[in-house]
């Protein structure tokens, strides 16, 4: 008997319970304080209970899911004041990420105004899906740029946040156009190598997001 691939396996297992239950949650088929059982969720991805409630807990421990014990598991809920952390610990790391992008290479800055243009389709299509992946699409592509990669994974991680809130409150494709003339904007400080001007531009960008997250909920 080969303990080590089924160690493998069972970690694989794991991890694919994660990553399908996590893609749930932040698209919004898990829906917020929907609650969660790991034999029905099992039963769904067709494997054993084990991984899935290694994945759950992995989940809870990046704020996915909550818990009370011995009473309900669910999907967290959005949370709009954590939003307003989240995004302003997002605009500072970026941040910290602009001084290496501009020193980035006419084929990196050319990726970046093709990422764009894909947004500007997508909003021109009233596309709202293909509008976030292409607006998350280009701040991530902004961020590889950097050499830092403990800044890296530490954005992927609160990213992951963000999209579930974007997911969930951005359903019209035309209040991304600010921020599609933002991004045009930044790319433009960046090959200026405006570094001051690139920040208040990333900082406006996100902020934009942030105020019609807000201005959604007021009005709910």
């Amino acid at each position: 008997m080969n303990l080590n691939n089924k160690k493998i396996n069972k970690i694989s297992m794991r991890d694919h319970a994660y990553q399908i239950i996590k893609d749930a949650i932040i698209t919004g088929e898990l829906e917020p304080q929907r609650k969660l059982k790991d034999v029905e969720l099992s039963d769904e991805l067709g494997i054993s209970r084990t991984p899935v409630r290694e994945a759950m807990l992995k989940l809870e421990d990046e704020g996915f899911i909550v818990s009370k014990r011995n009473s309900y598991t669910m999907v967290a809920p959005i949370d709009v004041e954590e939003a307003k952390d989240v995004y302003h610990i997002v605009i500072a790391l970026e941040s910290l990420a602009l001084s290496d992008a501009l020193h980035a290479s006419p084929t990196e800055i050319a990726k970046l105004e093709e990422v764009n243009d894909n947004y500007k389709q997508a909003i021109n299509a009233n596309d709202a899906k293909q509008c976030l992946h292409y607006d998350i699409q280009f701040h991530s592509e902004l961020v590889s740029l950097s050499t830092n990669q403990e800044l890296i994974k530490m954005l992927g991680t609160i990213k992951d946040k963000i999209l579930r809130i974007e997911s969930s409150y951005f359903h019209e494709a035309s209040s991304k156009d600010k921020s599609l003339n933002q991004h045009y904007a930044l790319i433009e400080s960046i090959k200026e190598k405006d570094l001051e001007r690139a920040k208040q531009l990333l900082a406006d960008n996100w902020m934009n997001s942030l105020q019609h997250i807000l201005a959604l909920n007021e009005s709910k």
